[in-house]
């Protein structure tokens, strides 16, 4: 074993051994299931038994030792695969150790089998492999499932085909277990095996030889249950039956089926197919005898023994199957053999009055005249037996069973064969003149033989068809002067009172009352007629005689309107009074102009359709006509289909509606003068309308009807309903039941007082608009505004940047205005980004939880901070660290402010939070505006911790760009010719120009170029050789071409050159074999050079920029590192020195986003150093991955820097927002040497021009934005973005991290052209605390999405007014409208407003840019004042349950509890304007004001209330401390400086108040003892008064003096530290 010794344990495990790791000494691993440590330091060989058999390998001693044995578990065994010994595999069921290393075979066929002497057994088992299958390789110890059995295989073999079933390879298997095998139904054609269940008709049988089943279901199982001459296949397990319903003849049944047949249950005796008849022979056995009541016995029925039917006034009972035989017939009283019926019961049946007509079973009982008769036997009509027939003997037939009489009314005489017969009976009763006969016997009347009073003589009693019944002799005297019904007998009087003589006065005509005359004669006459008075009776009659009177009255109230509407001029204006009584009348009718329908009180007038007539419209109202004093009843339908309000429409008609009359244009029935009115009425009805008023029916008029005390109880009814323009005004006019108690509809409107909606489904609803109106046109205008800015960035003095909004988009200029307490702050836009984010706008998915929810959001005061780390607030209280890792770290205030990055890092006793840079991880920190990191941190550092959003980086592509030629290019150049862009590459012998970037054409310019430049349109080009003292110059875009001369000696060598954007100088730079303060300049962009001003110093110059009025130039080589610079700002007049960060070889200056970025060309491994300056004065450090980083171009945002190294790493570009911080990208798979890059500005791609190449690499790759997300109560409301990025083909994916959010915001980036940056501070300003930044002008927008209560339009064709319905196109089923117009600029036809909207628009119905707009003013409304609502929600009359409802409750079965939501509903522009009260008392005034009278709780909705000049807010309903306060302000002030009771504070003036007074970040606290619970600090000492000990919960670094520390602390400290590294790979003590 390896030797250890006790101040060397420090074991590093190191997981898997891995070839070509470098191990050290005490690296322990595993390997083949076995544990060893290494014994020397050394790289891992390609095998480690070469390692670990150190005589093999030729070395002196070993490299590794083993430390424990043991085993790997591989897993099943696999080809092809490499396994050491010890490893451990399962093969078909047994495992296996490997005992010899080796590589497996190469195919699963070839199996372990084939390194069999490799493997030894190390536990067996079955290797189960499911469900049996045909063709399959099955082996040795393989388990499988077979039908209802285990098998496990004997001998390795390929398995046979499904038809033969494994039965084939019987001999190759043996059971391993059995057990049934369920399969339910028996199928045919299905294989089945040994132990299959399967189930038949109602038997369960077992298979017990494996066999396919046959293919005819209707021969079923039966041909394999075996017989005589083959073998059964199946056996039989459970015997059962199975109940298969009512028989049918094409079904088929298996044996043991049950069937219903009649009122019998019987079992099938064999299985069969369909048959056409019922054979209870052969084929069926009773199961189980019944009864069953068929009803009246029907000669088409077929009947089933047990069937009972009736028959006359008997009931039978069937014995057989029959059909058509007559239970009287063949049944009466037959119970022998062969009959078919037999009588159950006997009964009478009542048939009426007799009918020679009709058939009369046995028991029929017929009236003739007044004697019952009962039918003994079947009796036919064609056999004409009359019962009591005087001539026929019938009483075989017929049986009297009770006499009687029957009242004929007045005797009456057959008049012959042109006039009626009268035929009398026995028992029928007559009168004739004043006295009643009885019929004795059946005749014809004859008023010569058989006329009552001729017929019978009282005295000797010979009558031969009549007997008197009632009267006396006296009134049948001759001189009896009664003759008929009415007749009235007067007499004459004496002077002495006494009568004399009588006479008969027949009754008068219908309508007549009987009156006395002055000469006391008795007459009937006409009284009480008024003119154009109609009366109506139930006693009345339909004749135009009549009507005129209550004694002689109309019969029908239709008659009566059709009756005045024959001659209108005469009869009209008209009122028709309809007595008491219940009316049924034929629908419709037509109240004509001026004429009222007056029932009596009590609305005891009731008035229905008809029979047939339940669907029409009861009363169509005419100009001026009236409805008063009924009952309206009877009309029943149902409710149709929803429309896609979810409302329905009854089936049948309204009880008051307008007249349809011919057409819309028939003027006849135009409401003209006078609306129609309705009184005192009330309707019952299902499914139908109390009142419709259809504007649509009538092209003018008023399109009105009025109504007051008009009730509606319709079940699923509309009480009320306004359509198309109709209108009313209603009073008192109550619905109950209704499935809309009010509805208006396209256009209708309706003004009702003191009304009411009880029950039903909804109270008053309001749908759509006026079809025809021409409507306001506009359309949305979100582009009214310029970007709009939501931060500015200050260092508590100046400004360096801001954050936006909304970015905006198409701006080529923009004016910026800053504002605040300090001074001198001058901004401008000079950078416009494409395809940049403008916006990420917070979308709602869920209204529930825009914004996401439980976002963190902490701000605190620092202590102090490092360039890597900040020490956060003593305060905080955060006790788990991943709580706070990923999560932002933003400085908003003091030291530092603007710098963020991402939490690596907490530490929750020291309170450091580290930090990386979100860009590329490293450590550090990143600034907002690309401003330099601070190098320390302090308590003025305010910080918030907060959600990190990442926008998705934009896509990076390459592709290539053809130059024109192949040339050992130097150089690379851009500018502006001709106000367009060009671009130009030169080489020693060529230059090749561009003007869009997509492909360079060669100039043919074949000397005196290389270094390239561009000044004010001039194309200039300068020979690196000194010694050709030359150049180029054109002016015409390249076309043509100069030559120049430099001015300069043999041994100098031009580096670089530069040419301004904002006039014509050319600047160079140049060394030679000896430093120099020299330079080039050209004031005519190339076209002649001279010398400009020296340098401050002589140096190896190296490169040279200009950028917004300034020039620098740079020094330095690999050769000869320098730090010096010069600038100018008087294009070269006059140099200043300045130093740069580092002394180093500085390759390459650039000018963009505001700042100089400079890099070194590195030819060793150290860091490539990089400066950046902002005002080419002051230069900060940076750094990039070693290299030659000798190209570099900058557009839309970001740098892009290539290298031109000759080794490995030529490949990879850098890309940086800032120049401080960069990432890497590759560029191609070779080694290329880059020496320029061209950026082209209106688009993030670059062109790296490679040295010798034809092609350039074109890169396509935009800068990631960046943004903060604005948090408030765990919500995200908005997103700053404070980096627009650039170049993203698609909107990016923004994505918030935050380890406490438990729900995700939801995001919509927009990305567009011309979008705001940062601008460039031009002065930064002074004294800034505070500040705020506006985009005052410029020549684009910001796309802002309207949302709240504010919507802007342009090109309105007319000014709309408050109240009037707005609707937005792609916005369905939200109707807005106008509350008033907050500012109005145009003219007439293309106004522009500003308007104050209601509801709110959320941010789901933010409407886009120039979505038309439709402003209505005929929309559908109803106004309700003083209106009730009560239970509305419960529904029609059976699921409200009046009153049941107080009593048992509401019925959540039907969905019947009261819906509030439901009183009032509002569709596509439909307005309701309320004030009303529910069932609860409470009171609302619309969605204005609410008060919930049982809690007190009053509700103002604040959108709709004009709150403007508000001075005081007085809540005198709620005490303040019992003082009764007036607020008078809202405080932000954190210093509560007031000290007045009149103001209350924000929750963030709070919050920076108690932050003020506990915050650890400020002044240390100077005490002599500080006690924490039971502990306490004093001096050096940390301390329990009470004793006890003092647990550390978290790592604890003990550091003693001279680096010792001594005692038991150390001792177990030093046996208990070594097995693993501390964090960072240091033990606890610091050692390596």
């Amino acid at each position: 074993m390896a030797e250890f010794r006790i101040d060397r344990i420090r074991f590093n495990w190191k997981g898997p051994w891995v070839t070509g790791t470098a191990y050290i000494k005490d690296d322990v691993i595993s390997y083949g299931g076995k544990v060893f440590v290494a014994l020397s330091s050394h790289t891992a060989s390609a095998d480690f038994n070469t390692d670990l058999d150190f005589l093999v390998a030729g070395e002196s001693t070993p490299k590794w030792e083993q430390m424990g044995d043991g085993r790997q578990w591989k897993g099943e065994w696999q080809p092809q695969e490499f396994y050491k010994v010890n490893d451990v595999v399962k093969y078909r069921g047994i495992v296996y150790n490997c005992i010899d290393s080796h590589t497996s075979a190469t195919t699963l066929t070839s199996g372990l089998e084939n390194d069999d002497g490799k493997w030894a057994p190390f536990a067996k088992g079955t290797n189960y492999l499911a469900i049996w299958t045909a063709s399959t390789v099955y082996k040795k110890n393989d388990l499988i499932k077979y039908g209802g059995q285990l098998y496990i295989c004997l001998v390795d073999h390929t398995s046979n085909t499904v038809e033969s079933g494994l039965e084939a390879d019987q001999s190759k298997w043996a059971v391993y277990n059995r057990s049934d095998n369920w399969l339910g139904d028996w199928l045919e054609n299905t294989r089945y095996k040994a132990d299959d269940i399967v189930r038949y008709g109602g038997n369960v049988y077992r298979c017990i030889i494996g066999h396919t089943s046959n293919s005819d279901v209707r021969e079923g199982i039966g041909s394999d249950l075996g017989d005589d001459s083959t073998a059964a296949k199946w056996e039989l397990v459970v015997e059962g039956i199975e109940y298969k319903g009512a028989w049918s003849g094409s079904q088929w049944y298996k044996t043991n089926d049950i069937v219903t047949y009649g009122p019998n249950l019987y079992r099938a005796k064999r299985g069969m197919s369909g048959t056409d008849n019922f054979d209870d022979t052969n084929d069926w056995d009773i199961w189980l005898p019944g009864l069953g009541y068929e009803g009246v016995w029907d000669p088409n029925t077929v009947y089933q023994p047990g069937d009972i039917v009736d028959y006359g006034g008997y009931t039978y009972t069937s014995l057989t199957i029959n059909i058509g035989s007559n239970p009287s017939a063949y049944g009466l009283e037959q119970d022998g053999i062969g009959a078919d019926w037999e009588v159950l019961v006997r009964g009478y049946e009542m048939k009426g009055e007799w009918d020679i007509t009709n058939p009369y079973p046995p028991g029929s009982v017929v009236r003739k005249g007044g004697y019952l008769y009962e039918a003994l036997v079947n009796i036919l009509p064609v056999e004409l037996i009359e019962p009591g027939d005087p001539d026929v003997d019938t009483s075989a037939q017929w049986r009297l069973i009770k006499t009687g009489v029957a009242w004929k009314g007045e005797w009456k005489e057959s008049k012959g064969e042109d006039s009626a017969f009268f035929e009398y009976y026995p028992g029928e009763v007559v009168m004739d003149e004043s006295e009643t006969y009885i019929c004795k016997k059946q005749h014809y009347s004859n008023i010569l033989e058989a006329r009552p009073r001729i017929d019978t003589d009282t005295l000797t009693g010979n009558d031969d068809f009549w007997t008197k019944y009632m009267g006396n002799n006296e009134t049948s005297a001759a001189n009896n002067v009664l003759r008929y019904r009415g007749d009235i007998r007067t007499y004459a009087t004496k002077d002495d009172g006494s009568t004399a003589g009588t006479a008969r006065l027949a009754i008068g005509k219908a309508g007549e009352l009987l009156k006395v005359d002055e000469d006391t004669t008795l007459k009937y006459e006409n009284l009480f007629e008024i003119n154009k008075v109609w009366y109506v009776s139930l006693q009345g009659k339909d004749d135009p005689k009549y009507g005129k009177n209550p004694a002689t009255p109309f019969r029908t109230i239709k008659y009566a309107l059709q009756f005045l509407q024959g001659n209108l001029a005469e009869r009209t204006p008209a009122t028709v009074f309809v007595a008491t009584g219940a009316y049924k009348e034929i629908l419709p009718m037509v109240i004509p102009a001026n004429v009222a329908v007056v029932g009596d009180e009590l609305r005891s007038t009731t008035i229905m359709p008809a029979d047939g007539y339940e669907l029409d419209n009861m009363f169509y109202m005419h100009n001026g006509s009236g409805l008063r004093n009924c009952t309206l009843q009877g009309l029943s339908g149902t409710l149709g289909a929803p429309n896609d309000n979810l409302t329905r429409r009854p089936t049948a008609g309204a009880y008051v509606s307008l007249d349809p009359a011919t057409s819309p244009a028939d003027s006849y029935a135009w409401i003209t003068t006078k609306s129609p009115y309705v009184q005192n009425v009330t309707t019952f009805g299902t499914g139908c309308i109390g009142m419709k008023v259809d504007g649509e029916l009538h092209d003018g008029g008023n399109k009105s009807i009025v109504a007051n005390d008009f009730t509606q109880i319709l079940s699923d009814g509309i009480g009320y309903w306004a359509n198309d323009e109709g209108k009313s005004e209603l009073v008192s006019v109550f619905t109950y039941y209704c499935h809309i108690g009010y509805l208006a509809t396209d256009g209708g409107k309706v003004r009702a007082l003191n009304g009411n909606n009880s029950y039903g489904e909804y109270g008053c609803v309001a749908e759509g608009y006026w079809g025809p109106e021409v409507p306001i046109t506009a359309s949305v205008n979100n582009r009214s505004k310029h970007a709009v800015i939501q931060q500015t960035y200050t260092d508590n003095n100046k400004v360096f940047g801001v954050a936006y909004i909304n970015a905006g988009e198409s701006y080529t200029n923009a004016t910026l205005t800053i504002s605040g307490n300090g001074t001198g702050a001058v901004a401008q836009y000079n950078e416009f980004r494409n395809n940049a984010v403008r916006e990420i706008y917070v979308t709602e998915e869920d209204s529930n939880f825009i914004g996401g929810s439980n976002y963190m959001f902490k701000a605190n005061k620092a202590q102090i901070g490092t360039t890597t780390s900040l020490t956060l607030s003593g305060a905080e209280t955060e006790e788990d660290p991943n709580n706070y890792i990923g999560q932002r770290l933003f400085i908003y205030n003091g030291k530092g402010v603007g710098q963020y990055g991402r939490i690596s890092d907490y530490n929750t006793v020291s309170k450091i939070a580290s930090v990386v840079k979100e860009c590329n991880g490293e450590p550090g920190w990143e600034h907002v505006t690309g401003q330099p990191i601070q190098s320390t941190l302090n308590d003025t550092s305010r910080y918030y911790i907060e959600p990190r959003v990442e926008v998705s980086e934009p896509a990076y592509s390459i592709d290539n760009v053809d130059l024109g030629a192949t040339e050992a290019w130097q150089g690379s150049a851009q500018g502006v010719y001709n106000g367009n862009p060009i671009y130009i590459v030169g080489g020693a012998d060529n230059v090749s120009v561009s003007t869009d970037g997509n492909g360079f054409t060669s100039t043919g310019r074949t000397a005196k170029s290389g270094l390239v430049a561009v000044a004010n349109g001039n194309l200039c080009a300068v020979n690196t050789d000194g010694t050709n003292n030359a150049g180029s110059y054109s002016n015409d875009g390249g076309t043509s071409w100069s030559d120049t001369s430099l001015g300069i000696t043999a041994t100098d060598t031009v580096k670089d050159i530069a040419g301004s954007t904002s006039g014509s100088v050319v600047i160079g730079v140049y060394h030679g074999s000896a430093t120099t303060t020299g330079n080039l300049k050209s004031t005519d962009g190339g076209n002649s050079w001279g010398t400009a001003a020296p340098f401050p110093t002589a140096d190896n110059w190296s490169c040279v920029a200009y950028g917004e009025g300034t020039w620098v130039a740079l020094a330095g080589t690999a050769a000869s590192p320098s730090n010096n610079g010069a600038y100018s700002t008087d294009d070269g007049s006059t140099w200043t020195a300045f130093t740069l960060p580092a002394s180093s070889a500085w390759a390459k200056v650039t000018w963009g986003k505001d700042r100089f970025v400079a890099t070194t060309a590195k030819t060793d491994s150290s860091t490539a150093e990089t400066a950046v300056s902002f005002d080419g004065i002051t230069w900060y450090a940076g750094s990039m991955e070693p290299g030659e980083w000798n190209a570099i171009g900058y557009t839309q945002g970001l740098f892009c820097c290539a290298k031109s190294d000759t080794g490995s790493e030529s490949d990879v570009v850098a890309f940086s927002r800032d120049g401080f911080h960069w990432r890497y990208k590759l560029l191609s798979a070779g080694n290329e040497r880059h020496v320029g890059i061209l950026a082209i500005p209106t688009e993030s791609k670059f062109m790296v021009v490679i040295a010798g190449q034809q092609q350039t690499a074109r890169i396509t790759y935009g800068t990631q934005a960046k943004a903060r997300a604005i948090v408030g109560s765990g919500r995200i409301g908005s997103f700053m973005i404070h980096d627009v990025g650039a170049g993203y083909t698609s909107a990016p994916t923004v994505t918030v991290h935050d380890t406490q959010n438990t729900s995700d915001v939801t995001t919509d980036a927009k990305i567009a052209n011309g979008v705001l940056g940062q601008p460039r501070m031009v002065n930064q300003g002074t004294d800034y605390f505070r500040s705020s930044a506006e985009v005052t002008a410029g020549d684009g927008y910001a796309e802002i999405r309207q949302i709240a209560d504010e919507l802007i339009l342009e090109n309105v064709s007319r000014q709309p007014g408050p109240g009037d319905n707005i609707s937005i196109n792609g916005i369905d089923g939200v109707t807005y409208f106008v509350v008033k117009i907050l500012e109005s600029t145009g003219v007439l036809g293309a106004f522009n407003l500003r308007l104050q909207i209601s509801p709110n628009l959320g941010r789901q119905e933010s409407p886009d840019h120039g979505e038309s707009v439709i402003i209505r003013q005929k929309y559908s409304q109803i106004r309700l004042t003083g209106h009730d609502f009560l239970d509305i929600g419960t529904g029609n009359f059976n699921s409200t349950n009046y009153p049941g409802l107080y009593v048992f409750g509401y019925n959540p079965d039907d969905n019947a509890e009261p819906k509030q939501f439901n009183e009032v509903l509002q569709y596509n522009g439909g307005r309701v304007f309320y004030t009303s009260t529910d069932q609860d008392g409470n009171f609302r005034v619309g969605e204005l004001f609410e008060v919930e009278q049982a809690t007190g709780t009053i509700s103002i909705n604040a959108s709709f209330f004009e709150l403007d000049g508000l001075e005081e807010l007085r809540l005198g309903g709620v005490v303040l401390g019992g003082t009764g306060a007036v607020i008078r302000e809202f405080s932000t002030d954190p210093t509560f400086a007031a000290n007045s009771n009149n103001i209350v504070p924000t929750q963030k003036a709070i919050g920076k108040y108690v932050q003020s007074r506990v915050s650890s970040g400020g002044s240390d606290l100077k005490v002599n003892r500080l006690n924490a619970g039971d502990i306490s600090f004093e001096g050096d000492r940390i301390f329990k008064p009470l004793g006890g000990r003092i647990i550390f919960n978290a790592p604890v670094s003990i550091q003693g003096g001279g680096g010792t520390v001594g005692g038991d602390m150390a001792a177990q400290a030093y046996f208990t530290s070594g097995a693993a590294p501390a964090p960072g790979g240091q033990s606890a003590f610091g050692d390596d």
